[in-house]
């Protein structure tokens, strides 16, 4: 019995050596370090939840913050949590047999989500929280870009307080801060990794014009209020930064797929991955196309019409104004039709290499091809192949941060709607620049200094710039120096100082700031600041010359408009001696080019005549009597109609035209006082007001040529010889009495002489001006406004699960009056404001949102679209889910659920629900 015993102990230590071997070789290890992302340091007691296997496991981190345990192989989820911490899901880490799969696991505490970091406030000297912050900053984080699907990365702004969005189709938009939004705006500076990201020349931004695809987004950071001390011009309306992940910090390929409503198809893919530690590289892209919003523009459609009316008039028009005849008739075949299909597709790619512990090269190529309507100051844009990319190369060595870059346009086959004439746009903006800090004093003591070189080479080859094309180069250079004093280790005192030379403005431009930050707390603070900012004069402002085809209401006259920039030294209407030059005619039968003296307004009285026939039978017959009076201009003088106040014609001698002067900056003053305050961990609330002061504000294009028309009292005391016998005559003859008859003759030769002094017969014009005889529209220093605002926003982190967040902002002002000029609006509401609530559950992988976002009504006056924007509530939902052991998630959007009409500006279309769906997978 003792030795079977000893047979059957020797045969179970051998099964068990040789299959607990067998399984052991089946396993692999999972082992998982727990970080946190603000101090590095290893989080002990972190629980580790995995998901997969069939069965749930998990324990917590050591001391070391780490966790080991062994899996069968395959395909797991884990969940992360620790008090205190967001919680965090990592899905699809392989484990493999016989090997180990070591995961970094960096958690963010809820107090940091909170009080995020950023790094636009101050330029990127060095990251600071917000309440750190002399100004109000906002972060959209990258799981709050991931979880959104949109169409448009402008989307992702709405829920920020004080911004503006001009939505205008499936892709185009319209961003501020603060107001003062255009159909054509590059107010708001935006950035891309710390580079210019608007169109060059242009200076417009273009949002969807951004090759940098949403699962490449760390944060979009935005920063309320004038920052021109650090950033230099176009900085008074605030910045949007919109910062890319680092292939050194995350690695891994992701596809998405998705599409909806609209025939809406988008792709994107991300690829980033280490050469070795030191060395990482990245290349994404997107795609996307779908059936823009329909929208009917009037002028459009007149122009249309016009086209198909009088096929010879229109030819005429695109000659004279120098288009040969092949493109002229292009352009009239196109006139006023939209092509609703759009397209877009980017490309970018970029390489890191960190060659010290604090140092880093970057260089990033990026290229964007996009097709549909944008929407311009001289109507639609029918982009065709209209490509956008950059080339940037930065360094960053402890607090020395360089670069360099350049923008360039290709406008390929686009052309404008209102007249099918093609755009030209091969510009280029050329960038450098240098940042460095120091600090002693143990830190209480830090300046930033740095130096900005701006070349911006318009080169439009005659279409866009006109008679400018050979003398439209603009060169910026700008110096700045910030000090940061800690007064104690509750207050921190602020003084920054820039100062900037344009080649083309007369004087250099100083722009001041100050802030002062108490913080009682560790995460409150209280600020005080003052900022001065400019927005220097651009490109379009100074050497704008194009041709916007006919006029609108004046088509069938053949009165053309033109876009006509200030140049370096301004322009006039006047003679030497202070008398109008004179006019321009489509009804010159010398050409439609040829100026006219103001004496021989008379000689127009068969056009005008003509004109008011053609609108009514019963002139009609009497033309071949007037036909053949044959006015002097001691008979019949002329008379200005200006357009642009709609009152009535004046004389001569009564007209005040000044001259146009050249455009010079436009500086924002603003005082703000703002609070920011993380409560509990659990809160974050923020609230400012602010006091603005715009001086020389430059206005969009303005009509400055008013029309000539034929004085009507002359025209009746011309006319009554010939007509009061004739019509005294007929009534008499009708049974009226002599007496009767006489007033009646005479009250219908008034009326004759009303229609024929309402007939425009030219329009005040210039040599200066190349072309027809055309409408000039262009822009002027328009005066000062003050408003004042606030803003407040909150974030309530309720539990793991539930986040709820909130906006409002306000304004006191949405129209200002200004003196002897057209009324400027704000083109954005005085009311506006938001309202989500989150739902995350890492654990069964489901997420949902619903946003609720508002504002009142509120003119809208921008380059001829004008008109009362209605008032809009829309309510956005988007679901999602990840599906386990996959990494794969699922995502449904709805914006606009409930299919309100909603329309964001005067010329832009009305949008409804679009539903959109899309599957993000992510490779590894």
């Amino acid at each position: 019995m003792h030795g079977r015993r000893v047979s059957l102990a020797g045969i179970a230590l051998f099964a068990f050596l040789f299959f607990g071997q067998e399984v052991s070789a089946q396993n692999g290890t999972l082992t998982a370090r727990v970080t946190d992302s603000e101090t590095q340091q290893p989080l002990g007691a972190a629980q580790i939840q995995i998901l997969g296997g069939g069965q749930e496991m998990g324990g917590l981190t050591n001391e070391s913050g780490v966790y080991s345990v062994q899996l069968p192989a395959g395909t797991y989820d884990i969940i992360v949590t620790l008090i205190g911490h967001l919680q965090e899901r990592f899905d699809g880490i392989r484990v493999d047999a016989g090997a180990t799969t070591r995961y970094e696991v960096v958690l963010r505490s809820a107090a940091l989500e909170l009080n995020e970091l950023n790094v636009t406030v101050g330029r990127g000297s060095t990251p600071e929280k917000a309440t750190d912050s002399p100004g109000t900053v906002d972060v959209i984080s990258a799981y709050q870009i991931s979880e959104r699907v949109v169409t448009q990365v402008s989307d992702h702004l709405r829920s920020s307080p004080g911004v503006d969005v001009v939505n205008y189709g499936l892709q185009g938009s319209n961003v501020v801060v603060r107001g003062f939004n255009n159909i054509f705006s590059g107010a708001l500076h935006m950035l891309t990794d710390n580079r210019v990201a608007g169109v060059p020349s242009l200076r417009v931004n273009l949002m969807h014009f951004v090759p940098s695809n949403e699962q490449d987004i760390e944060r979009m950071e935005v920063v309320l209020g004038p920052a021109s001390a650090l950033y230099g011009p176009n900085t008074a309306n605030g910045v949007v930064h919109i910062l890319t992940k680092s292939p050194l910090n995350d690695q891994g390929t992701s596809v998405t797929l998705g599409g909806g409503e609209r025939g809406v198809l988008q792709g994107s893919f991300r690829s980033a991955f280490l050469l070795n530690e030191d060395f990482g590289f990245k290349i994404s892209g997107q795609y996307m196309r779908g059936d823009e919003w329909e929208f009917n523009d009037p002028t459009e459609a007149r122009n249309r019409q016009a086209a198909d009316d009088d096929p010879a008039l229109c030819l005429q028009d695109r000659l004279v104004r120098g288009i040969p005849t092949a493109d002229a008739q292009e352009a009239c075949d196109r006139t006023g039709l939209r092509d609703y299909d759009i397209e877009r597709y980017g490309f970018e790619a970029r390489a890191d290499w960190r060659f010290a512990d604090d140092g880093t090269f970057v260089a990033t190529y990026g290229r964007n091809n996009s097709s549909g309507v944008e929407l311009t100051g001289l109507g639609a844009g029918q982009t065709v192949d209209w490509i956008y990319e950059f080339y940037q190369a930065r360094i960053r060595k402890g607090r020395l941060f360089t670069q360099a870059y350049m923008n360039s346009s290709d406008a390929g086959e686009s052309y404008l709607l209102n007249n099918g004439v093609n755009l030209v746009d091969l510009s280029k903006l050329y960038v450098a620049q240098a940042q460095h800090g120091i600090d002693f004093a143990d830190g209480r003591q830090d300046f930033t200094y740095g130096f900005d070189y701006i070349a911006t080479r318009p080169n439009t080859e005659g279409n866009i710039n006109g008679i400018y094309e050979d003398d439209d180069d603009m060169n910026e250079w700008g110096v700045y120096l910030q000090s940061k004093t800690a007064l104690s280790d509750m207050v921190d005192l602020i003084f920054a100082g820039r100062l900037d030379s344009h080649s083309v403005l007369p004087e250099n431009v100083i722009s001041p700031r100050a802030a002062l930050v108490i913080k009682p707390t560790e995460d409150q603070s209280f600020r005080l600041s003052y900022n001065q900012a400019y927005s220097s004069p651009s490109s379009l402002n100074y050497f704008l010359d194009i041709s916007n085809g006919l006029a609108p209401g004046l088509e069938a006259l053949g009165f053309g408009l033109r876009a006509f920039g200030t140049g370096r030294e301004g322009w006039s209407l006047l003679n030497a001696d202070g008398t109008l030059e004179g006019f321009r005619s489509p009804f010159n039968p010398a050409g439609a080019g040829v100026m006219v003296p103001m004496a021989g307004a008379a000689n127009f009285w068969g056009a005008a005549l003509a004109v008011a026939a053609a609108q009514s039978p019963d002139l009609a017959a009497l033309v071949p009597i007037l036909g053949a009076l044959t006015p002097t201009p001691a008979d019949i003088a002329p008379m200005l109609y200006d357009l642009s106040t709609g009152g009535d014609p004046i004389p001569l001698s009564a007209a005040n035209l000044p001259a146009v002067e050249s455009i010079t900056e436009s500086n924002t003053e603003t005082f703000e006082v703002g609070w920011t305050g993380v409560l509990d961990d659990r809160v974050k609330l923020t609230g400012d007001l602010y006091y603005t002061k715009k001086n020389n504000f430059v206005s969009p294009l303005l009509i400055q040529t008013p029309l000539v028309t034929l004085n009507g009292n002359d025209i009746g005391a011309f006319i009554a010889p010939t007509l009061v016998p004739i019509f005294v005559a007929q009534y008499i003859a009708a049974g009226v009495d002599p007496a009767t008859a006489q007033q009646m003759a005479l009250a219908d030769v008034g009326g004759i002489a009303a229609g024929l002094a309402g007939v425009p017969i030219g329009v005040v014009s210039s040599s200066t001006f190349p072309g027809g005889s055309d409408l000039i529209v262009t822009y002027r220093n328009v005066g000062d406004l003050t408003l004042w605002g606030g803003d407040l926003a909150f974030q309530w982190l309720v539990n793991d699960n539930w986040t709820l967040d909130g906006t409002y902002s306000y304004v006191s002002d949405d129209l200002f009056a200004i003196d002897d000029g057209s009324d400027i609006a704000l083109n954005a509401p005085k009311h506006k404001g938001s309202m989500s609530l989150a739902y995350r559950s890492l654990y069964s992988g489901f997420s949902a949102q619903a946003r609720f976002r508002f504002n009142n009504e509120f003119p809208a006056i921008s380059a001829g679209f004008d008109g009362l924007v209605p008032s809009s509530q829309v309510v956005d939902v988007n679901i999602g889910y990840k599906v386990p052991n996959t990494g794969a998630t699922m995502q449904l959007a709805v914006q606009n659920v409930f299919d309100s009409d909603y329309q964001s500006f005067v010329g832009v279309p009305t949008m409804g629900r679009l539903a959109l769906v899309r599957v993000k997978y992510d490779l590894f």
